[in-house]
């Protein structure tokens, strides 16, 4: 587990000394390759997803080499209506058998595509990649289509800024043809110019948080879950019980925003993603009933990011902001190494043979304890 610290010292560090080091994106990148390959050199950590996405291209890429018809395989047939990320396991499988290999590169591309990201729309990205590392980092570990749907749908940002209806929808279409919840992100366009009020972003939030609480949450969550992914939808109204720590997390930021709103850069690029992290917020709150309402707000995490890092730097009287806004994202960052537990340790790479423990079942209620066996050569 030491591995997880060492990172997280790293980007502390950066982050704390942000206004020295604002220029400096080499050491950014060198952190962006280290934390890329802590990830994408990982033996089947993060949990339950993981293995399903390994064995659909190991089953994938086997087909491939007998000739099966590309349309037959399991790549497509279980992505029918998430074509992209279907072809994209079909051309890593003409690269290459290996699931470990094929689960490095798309690693490598989903931080390649972060750190571009951070640095082309953030002022500060020292700050704003350490916010997106201890929210988001270990969820790369295991929930790869929508992680890579939100990278990509992130490329559109800028045509929302521009006013570019066609490269915009263009791009977010790519990205929902990887995770169908990338729908959510057409959002951004119509929101992107609209400037509300301290007073408008309050009620708003209050407005989806007793929506979220009622039983048109229900509703709403059927029908955009459902567009989803049915089962799961069906899953998330099971188990409905609420979630405290989406309230305290949409709250956080919420608070941060609204009682330093008049800090909130008067720029284009700014006003978009303020908006792209009220989306965040009111997603939250929204889905605060089901399992599944933080993952569906994960869209929007590069606003939140952004504008909480901007709100963190404005000037020196924001300092204790900034080690507030630290002080809350490492407690989740922590939280989360802690509450997965035997999913993240012990760490171990796939370059070298052996055995790991590792919890195997999508049913909490149900845990099945397996031992996993690592043969890195079989799988070439």
């Amino acid at each position: 587990m030491a591995i997880y610290f060492i990172a997280y010292i790293i980007i502390l560090v950066l982050a704390l000394n942000q206004d020295r080091t604002k220029q400096n994106l080499k050491i950014l990148a060198v952190w962006t390759i280290l934390i890329c390959l802590i990830c994408g050199l990982r033996d089947m950590l993060g949990g339950y997803d993981s293995y399903i996405y390994a064995e659909v291209f190991d089953v994938t890429s086997d087909e491939i080499d007998r000739q099966i018809d590309v349309w037959k395989t399991p790549a497509i047939e279980l992505n029918s209506s998430e074509l992209g990320y279907g072809f994209y396991n079909v051309l890593l499988a003409f690269l290459t058998a290996n699931r470990y290999i094929f689960l490095f590169i798309t690693t490598i591309l989903i931080y390649i595509s972060l750190y571009h990201h951070v640095c082309k729309l953030s002022k500060y990205p020292h700050l704003t990649f350490f916010i997106l590392f201890c929210m988001w980092y270990f969820f790369s570990f295991t929930y790869i289509r929508q992680v890579m749907a939100a990278c990509i749908a992130w490329y559109a940002i800028p045509y929302a800024i521009s006013r570019k209806p066609v490269p915009f929808f263009t791009i977010v279409l790519v990205a929902v043809s990887f995770h169908n919840s990338a729908l959510l992100f057409f959002a951004v366009y119509f929101l992107a110019e609209k400037k509300f009020t301290k007073q408008q972003i309050f009620y708003f939030s209050l407005l989806s948080l007793l929506v979220g609480l009622t039983p048109i949450g229900h509703v709403l969550f059927d029908i955009l879950g459902g567009a989803v992914n049915e089962d799961k939808a069906d899953l998330a109204n099971k188990n409905d019980s609420g979630r405290l720590e989406y309230v305290l997390e949409a709250g956080f930021f919420l608070f941060l925003i609204y009682y330093k709103y008049d800090d909130i850069a008067k720029t284009n690029k700014s006003l978009c993603m303020l908006n792209i992290a009220l989306l965040f917020i009111f997603t939250l709150t929204l889905f605060v009933r089901f399992s599944d309402g933080g993952r569906m707000s994960w869209y929007f995490l590069i606003g939140i990011a952004n504008t909480t890092a901007q709100l963190s730097m404005k000037n020196k009287k924001n300092l204790p902001v900034k080690l507030i806004t630290i002080i809350m994202m490492s407690l989740l960052y922590f939280r989360i190494i802690f509450s997965w537990g035997i999913f993240l340790s012990p760490y171990k790479t796939f370059l070298t043979n052996g055995d790991r423990i590792m919890i195997l079942s999508p049913n909490d209620t149900n845990m099945m304890l397996i031992m996993q066996k690592t043969n890195f050569i079989e799988h070439l």
